[in-house]
């Protein structure tokens, strides 16, 4: 297995086509790396500083990535699973034909994120921050939503039906959800929203 640090300052900050296993570089500045073909399984990237960075064609597999700072990451054709983003920051990400499986996302922040055909399936994002999303082709599959912020994003064509959506934040217009596909049994979340209490 390749050492992560000895392979970015190898590649000049460009690591292609290598595995990573049980790293622990917590805390570390690693700045601008662009990752190809990469996985990552194991390893503790908590609190990692990799702002601008690239994922292309990776896998990361049981990793943690909490409080870690991946604003203005690009994140294309990638499998994230498994792995822990609490309090990750992926401000203005650009995610493409990727997905995020069984996560934990909990006060993750991606505000001004673009996500293209993005699937986040049994991920817990609960009270994350996910303002101003330009979505395209976005599936939602059995994510707890709880307390999470939408202001200024647009679910239209969205299908929620599968995950927890109570206390959603929301402009006072409900614009975030028009457009979005709910079930019958969470009727009582949306109504909750508008202050009414069923009886």
């Amino acid at each position: 297995m390749a050492r992560l640090l000895d392979a970015i300052e190898a590649g000049d900050g460009e690591v292609r086509g290598l595995a990573f296993a049980d790293e622990e570089v917590a805390g570390e500045w690693l700045g601008h790396v662009d990752f190809e073909g990469c996985t990552f399984e194991d390893c503790d990237l908590s609190g990692c500083t990799l702002d601008r960075a690239s994922f292309e064609g990776c896998e990361l597999r049981a990793c943690d990535l909490s409080n870690a700072t991946l604003s203005t990451s690009f994140w294309r054709m990638s499998t994230v699973s498994d792995c822990r983003l609490t309090g990750c920051d992926l401000h203005e990400a650009i995610m493409r034909q990727s997905t995020f499986e069984g996560c934990a996302l909990p006060y993750a922040n991606l505000t001004d994120a673009k996500l293209d055909q993005v699937t986040l399936r049994d991920c817990d994002m609960h009270e994350a921050t996910l303002s101003n999303v330009r979505a395209k082709r976005l599936r939602l599959e059995g994510c707890d939503l709880t307390r999470a912020e939408l202001f200024g994003t647009k679910l239209a064509g969205v299908d929620l039906s599968s995950c927890e959506i109570a206390a959603l934040r929301v402009s006072d217009t409900f614009r975030e959800l028009r457009g979005a596909k709910v079930g019958i049994d969470q009727a009582p979340d949306l109504i909750g929203l508008l202050g009414v209490k069923l009886s």
